[in-house]
């Protein structure tokens, strides 16, 4: 009688862990239908590579966020107003946001155009090149983890560690780890 009780909850949080990993998600429609395009991929241009895979995950390096013309955008991330600031918090959102945009672009070619062989987002770091006084690195990298979980949905959530940082070459850059389902 015991092993009946517990057999069934086990049961249950088995399908529903399964199920949704099962159906086709059609990622690259539902981007469509949200009016989300990926920016075009852009190679390594030194001796390494965008990604790199290890059995089912993908670890793709730092994507840095630009502007509307693919430019890195540099500079200290500060509240406006604040001395040594040129780069606004909701600014350095919106870059966080494009380098999960450039992050996805980069997963699509290395899924051969493909996001629904994406099983999981497992980690996401993000850096912001913040003034000696800022705290809102976490607000600045939501950008970031809403354009993934926007996207791809429960699917693009994920771990996050958010870090400031005195010397980067842009003002916000992220990277992510992802496991790519079976057979992908």
């Amino acid at each position: 009688m015991a092993g009946a009780r517990w057999a069934a909850p086990a049961a249950r949080v088995a399908a529903r862990t399964v199920a949704p990993r099962c159906a086709s998600v059609h990622t690259e429609a539902h981007m469509k239908e949200q009016g989300i395009t990926l920016p075009a991929f852009q190679d390594a241009v030194w001796s390494y590579v965008k990604a790199q895979r290890d059995g089912d995950k993908l670890y793709i390096g730092d994507h840095v966020g630009q502007d509307e013309s693919a430019t890195t955008v540099r500079g200290k991330v500060g509240v406006a107003g604040e001395p040594d600031t040129e780069v606004t918090e909701e600014e350095a959102e919106r870059l966080a946001e494009n380098a999960a945009l450039r992050l996805l672009s980069t997963l699509s070619h290395y899924c051969d155009g493909d996001l629904d062989k994406v099983d999981q987002v497992i980690m996401v770091n993000g850096f912001v090149n913040g003034t000696t006084h800022f705290r809102g690195h976490g607000k600045v990298i939501n950008g970031c983890s809403n354009m993934l979980v926007k996207v791809l949905g429960d699917r693009g959530k994920h771990a996050r560690t958010c870090t400031g940082s005195g010397s980067l070459p842009a003002a916000v850059t992220c990277d992510m780890v992802v496991r790519l389902k079976q057979g992908a």
